[in-house]
C-alpha cells in the first residue's frame, strides 16, 4: 500500500506535526512541544465491520467506534470504570481466523456521554497493537480498494486465489454441462449396497414420463438421459419414488395426478415419499384437505408414505392429525447447513461446518416426541458431514444452495432481469425449457426457482459413500436434475 506522507511547516517556536495518512486510514495527530506529549484529538478509522474487530472490556462486549494505532474509542450503554485489561480479537483474512491480544497498557478517558450511551477513548503505545492495527487497516483497505476497482471475480481471485480466468459459461444446455461434469466418474468397480434406492421425480415432465413408463424402463430411461448410463447404480432399480418438490409449491403434482402416481407407484411395489415445500398462508386450507385425501387413500390401500417436512406449518398438521399412514421426515429446507461450491476457495477449515443443529441429542428429542420425526433428509454437499445417531436419507449427487419463493427463472425469462422478481400465481413451467447456466469449474445451475451445485465426489469416489453407510445412511436418494 502506498503511503502519503504530508509535512505540515508550524511557525519556528513549534516542532513539526507528521500526518500519516492512505485511503481507507488516517492516523492520530500528535504534536510534541517541550519533551512532552500532547493529545489534540483522536482520528481513526470510523466503524469498522463488526466481523473484523471484536473487543472486550474484562468480559463484557464492547463496541469499538474508531481504530488507530495510538489506541481506540469504544462505546457503551453504561457508564464503565477502568477494566485494567482490553481483550482485542483481530480479524486476519490471510489465515481466515482471528488473533487474540490483550491490553493492559493503556490510559483511558472519557470523552463524551448523552442519555443513551457513553464514549471511550483508550490510548496505548504498546507494539504489538499497533502491529495488529497496521496489518488489520492494511487488508482491509486493500479490500476497500479492490471492491471499488475491480469486478467480483477479480476481487475473489486477490483475496482467495479463486480463478476468476475460469469464470466463462462454456456450455449451451444443462444437458451438454452434465455429459462434460459426468463424464469424469468411473463405470465399473465395488460400489457399497444400501438398503434403499430412491428416485425424485420433482416436476411435471418427470411425472408424465414415470404414468408412460414401467418402473424398469422409466430407471433404464433415466440416467442415460442424464449423462450417467454406464455409471454402476444405474444397474440397480429403485424401490423407492421421492413424488413432489422440496423446493417450489408450484411443481406439486396435480391432485388426479398425484394419486395417478400413488397407485401406479403401488401396483408396481415401491414405497413412496412426498416431498412438500414450503406452504404459504393460501396454501393452508388446501394442503390440509390434501392430508385428510392421502389419510384416507393410505387407511384404503393399506399403505404408509413418508411426507418429507420443509416447512413447521406442515410438521404441526401433521402433528394435530397423527395419522397412523403418514410419517413425517425432515426436508432438507429444515436440515440447515452451509452449503456453497466456492467454500473450496475460502481460507480456513471446514471441519467446523461437518455437525449441525441434528447433532444435537435435545433437538433429535424434541423432533420425535413432540413431531413425530425420527428420519432425516441430507444432501451430499461437498465435504464430510458428520451424522448423529438415527435413521439417514442421503441425496446426491446435487444439493441446493438458495431458494426463492418469488422465482429468479421466471424473472429472467419474462423481464430479463432474475432481480426482478415476483410471486408467480399461475406458473408456465418455465423451468421445463430454460436454466440458468453457470462457469462449468463451479458446478452450478438454476433450476426451478433454486440453485444447485454438484458434489464432484460422491459419486466418484465409492469410499465417500462407504463413509456415509457406516454412519447409518440407509437410503440413497439420486435427483440428476
Amino acid at each position: 500500500m502506498a503511503r502519503i506522507w504530508r509535512f505540515i511547516h508550524l511557525p519556528a517556536d513549534e516542532i513539526p506535526v507528521d500526518i500519516f495518512c492512505d485511503s481507507a486510514y488516517t492516523g492520530t495527530i500528535v504534536r510534541q512541544e517541550r519533551g512532552e506529549k500532547m493529545r489534540e484529538k483522536f482520528h481513526g478509522v470510523p466503524m469498522l465491520p463488526f466481523g473484523i474487530l471484536a473487543g472486550f472490556a474484562k468480559e463484557r462486549e464492547i463496541r469499538l467506534t474508531d481504530l488507530a494505532e495510538e489506541g481506540f474509542r469504544f462505546r457503551t450503554a453504561e457508564k464503565t470504570e477502568e477494566p485494567g485489561k482490553f481483550r482485542l480479537c483481530f480479524y486476519n483474512s490471510l489465515a481466515g481466523g482471528y488473533r487474540e491480544m490483550e491490553l493492559t497498557d493503556f490510559e483511558m478517558e472519557e470523552e463524551e456521554h448523552t442519555s443513551f450511551f457513553y464514549i471511550y477513548v483508550v490510548y496505548t503505545e504498546s507494539e504489538t497493537y499497533r502491529k495488529e492495527v497496521r496489518r488489520l487497516i492494511g487488508q482491509y483497505s486493500r479490500y476497500i480498494r479492490l471492491k471499488l476497482m475491480e469486478d467480483d471475480g477479480e476481487l475473489a481471485k486477490a483475496l482467495t486465489g479463486y480463478p476468476a480466468e475460469k469464470d466463462l459459461v462454456e456450455a449451451c444446455s444443462l444437458e451438454e454441462q452434465k455429459r462434460r461434469w459426468f463424464s469424469e466418474l468411473p463405470v465399473d468397480g465395488v460400489f457399497p449396497e444400501f438398503p434403499s434406492l430412491a428416485l425424485e421425480l420433482d416436476r411435471p415432465e418427470l411425472y408424465r414420463k414415470y404414468l408412460s413408463m414401467e418402473i424398469g424402463e422409466f430407471s433404464a430411461w433415466y440416467w442415460p438421459s442424464n449423462g450417467l448410463g454406464e455409471y454402476p447404480l444405474a444397474r440397480r432399480t429403485p424401490d423407492r419414488l421421492y413424488i413432489g418438490n422440496s423446493f417450489c409449491h408450484l411443481l406439486f403434482p396435480e391432485k388426479s395426478q398425484l394419486f395417478a402416481l400413488l397407485e401406479k407407484a403401488s401396483r408396481e411395489g415401491l414405497s413412496v415419499t412426498l416431498s412438500f415445500s414450503y406452504i404459504r398462508d393460501f396454501l393452508l386450507e388446501s394442503t390440509e384437505e390434501l392430508l385428510d385425501e392421502l389419510s384416507a387413500w393410505c387407511g384404503q390401500k393399506e399403505r404408509w408414505l413418508e411426507l418429507l417436512v420443509n416447512d413447521w406449518g406442515l410438521a404441526e398438521l401433521l402433528r394435530k392429525k397423527r395419522s397412523p399412514y403418514l410419517e413425517p421426515v425432515l426436508g432438507p429446507l429444515l436440515n440447515k447447513r452451509k452449503k456453497d461450491p466456492r467454500l473450496a476457495w475460502k481460507t480456513g477449515s471446514l471441519e467446523s461446518l461437518a455437525e449441525n443443529s441434528l447433532n444435537a441429542d435435545f433437538y433429535r428429542e424434541f423432533l420425535a416426541e413432540e413431531l413425530g420425526i425420527r428420519r432425516y433428509e441430507w444432501e451430499a454437499c461437498g465435504y464430510p458431514m458428520k451424522l448423529p445417531p438415527g435413521n439417514h436419507s442421503l441425496h446426491l449427487p446435487f444439493y441446493q444452495t438458495n431458494t426463492s419463493q418469488f422465482c429468479p427463472l421466471a424473472a429472467g425469462v419474462l423481464r430479463k432481469d432474475r432481480g426482478k422478481q415476483k410471486l408467480p400465481e399461475n406458473c408456465p413451467h418455465f423451468c421445463e425449457s430454460y436454466t440458468y447456466l453457470y462457469p462449468e469449474h463451479l458446478a452450478m445451475a438454476g433450476r426451478y426457482n433454486s440453485l444447485f451445485a454438484l458434489d464432484r465426489e460422491i459419486l466418484k469416489k465409492p469410499e465417500h459413500l462407504e463413509a456415509y453407510r457406516q454412519q447409518g445412511v440407509d437410503r440413497l436418494v439420486i435427483n440428476l436434475l
